[in-house]
């Protein structure tokens, strides 16, 4: 990773590394967590590669076949930063999505 690497203003945890999750992930509920590679909390990615979704998201990607203006439209990716991906990751990998 460059040392200009993108950078993200988090409110809870500071200056941290960039993510992407759907509009759907939170730190309150689970909904399911897809990435397209398992992510460990160790290492420090590159700026576009932390990214995840939800169990809605997903069948909307089975469905489109691809991640396309349908399926981007319904996931409405945002930013968050990498402490707040794994946060929520380990919160849908510890219950079970109601």
């Amino acid at each position: 990773m460059s040392e200009e690497s993108k950078r993200v203003e988090c409110s809870t945890h500071g200056d941290r590394y960039p993510a992407y999750v759907c509009q759907h992930l939170n730190l309150k509920t689970p909904v399911g967590f897809y990435e397209p590679f398992a992510s460990d909390p160790s290492v420090i990615y590159a700026d576009d590669e932390l990214n995840a979704w939800c169990e809605a998201c997903d069948e909307v990607l089975t469905q489109v076949g691809e991640w396309n203006e349908e399926s981007e439209s319904f996931a409405r990716i945002k930013l968050v930063c990498d402490v707040c991906f794994f946060d929520m990751k380990k919160l849908n990998l510890s219950r079970k999505v109601s």
